[in-house]
């Protein structure tokens, strides 16, 4: 077994990297090592960059965008003298946002559910994937991550049975546990397997691995076979949680049951990743791609809202995007070695798990996703009242069917059982509570569920 896995390591390794040479090209190992010194160099060799590259994103966005060609005529050049870009900008400009300089063929499509609900749909270019990648490769490595290593991914996916996504898994040595549809007998399978295959690193929705530590909490306590695999861990050198808020308990329960540490990292879809925690707890800013600042009278000492400037997408800019999160930041330098600035603290991120009557657990970002490209739909909120029940609030605009309506129900019943009620209301607006972030998926049953 040990030779197989050798040698099953050694060819995806070999796959990343004609992987990465058909997409970044031949020198991308020097692009990478490139990434790793900027991102590893003192504060001031970064902010310079950081400032270069701001400085040519604003020209482009000047020279070729009619939206920004027109805001930043009397603007002073100032980063914060530009009005914050909101998510309603985009949906009503988004064609006036997109540069003059890359054709329609020439944008990736790209959209997301958005955490106020309301689905957002925008454009990338291709160099924007690549350099997003680069700085991913070099902040999961934090974690023990390597190119070819084994890895466990705990992930929504709606194409798990897809052969490109078997494929994909394959050669990348990856295995899979979707996180959108979680069963006990799965979590237990998956468990059963880490112990043969010894994955090195999980990637994983912080909900999705706080619902497979726990069952295997249960099962540790419940069975001696279990109990004896607690004297045998897996080789993890370390678990990455992504895309929901890491909360405490979460994190505890999967750090004493996996004996590893998990590792914070902050993303989004529309602007890639944004901070990752180090090995001292801290989230370190990926100054490389962003500059990030906190709308607050004092940023380091304030909460405020997080906004995003992205420096490598060029196909369409995000200045000062608010992105719909809380943070604040910290200007000290961590002990861990690492001169990136700080983001001290990240406010406000969660997405509701849902149960079923079998006692499976449906992620909220299941649901998110069937509305990602639904143009009648303006604003959502999807709400399970029981185990029979959910409220679908919907905003509507103008390009609504009653198609849609019974696609958008078909797909949740599909997910929570055929006997569940979707009572739809439609409404003229879903107001934000005093938080400030609407969740788009809100589990009313018991909170031990998320």
């Amino acid at each position: 077994m040990p030779i197989r896995r050798s040698a099953k390591t050694l060819f995806s390794k070999a796959a990343w990297r004609a992987y990465n040479t058909y997409r970044k090209g031949v020198h991308f190992r020097q692009q990478l090592r490139q990434t790793t010194a900027l991102l590893d160099a003192p504060r001031e060799t970064i902010l310079a960059y950081q400032a270069e590259r701001l400085a040519k994103l604003l020209r482009h966005a000047r020279e070729t965008t009619p939206f920004y060609r027109e805001l930043l005529k009397a603007a002073s050049g100032a980063l914060a003298d530009i009005p914050p870009l909101e998510k309603k900008t985009i949906r009503e400009q988004r064609e006036r946002l997109c540069s003059e300089a890359f054709s329609p063929n020439e944008r990736i499509k790209n959209a997301t559910g958005g955490s106020t609900g309301t689905p957002l749909t925008f454009y990338q270019d291709r160099d924007y994937w690549n350099q997003r990648n680069l700085s991913v490769y070099y902040f999961d490595r934090w974690a023990g991550w390597d190119f070819g290593e084994p890895q466990l991914i705990l992930w929504g996916t709606l194409e798990n049975s897809n052969w490109k996504h078997r494929l994909n898994a394959f050669w990348r040595n990856q295995q899979w546990l979707n996180g959108f549809h979680l069963t006990e007998s799965a979590m237990r399978e998956t468990y059963e397997k880490m112990h043969r295959w010894q994955p090195h690193t999980i990637l994983a929705y912080p909900s999705a691995l706080y619902q497979f530590a726990k069952v295997l909490a249960r099962s540790h306590e419940e069975s001696e076979q279990y109990q004896a695999r607690q004297e045998s861990p897996t080789r993890l050198k370390g678990i990455i949680a992504s895309a929901e808020m890491l909360h405490p308990h979460y994190r505890a329960l999967a750090e004493s049951l996996f004996h590893t540490k998990v590792y914070n990292r902050y993303g989004s879809r529309e602007v890639g990743l944004i901070a990752m925690e180090c090995a001292e707890g801290q989230m370190h800013l990926n100054c490389r791609e962003l500059c990030v600042e906190v709308d607050s009278p004092n940023p380091w000492t304030e909460p405020g809202e997080i906004l995003i400037t992205q420096l490598n997408n060029y196909a369409m800019p995000f200045i000062r995007y608010r992105i719909g999160d809380i943070g604040r930041l910290s200007d000290e330098v961590c002990p861990c070695g690492n001169q990136l600035p700080i983001l001290a603290e990240l406010l406000g991120r969660s997405t509701a798990t849902f149960r079923t009557k079998s006692g499976a657990l449906i992620h909220g970002g299941y649901f998110t996703q069937q509305f990602y490209h639904l143009t009648g739909v303006s604003q959502f909120q999807l709400i399970q009242e029981t185990l029979e029940r959910c409220t679908l609030k919907l905003v509507i605009n103008a390009q609504w069917q009653e198609a849609t309506r019974q696609h958008i129900v078909q797909r949740i019943r599909e997910a929570l059982g055929t006997e569940v009620t979707v009572n739809v209301e439609f409404v003229a607006d879903i107001p934000l509570p005093a938080s400030g972030k609407r969740e788009f998926t809100i589990s009313r049953l018991s909170t031990d569920v998320t």
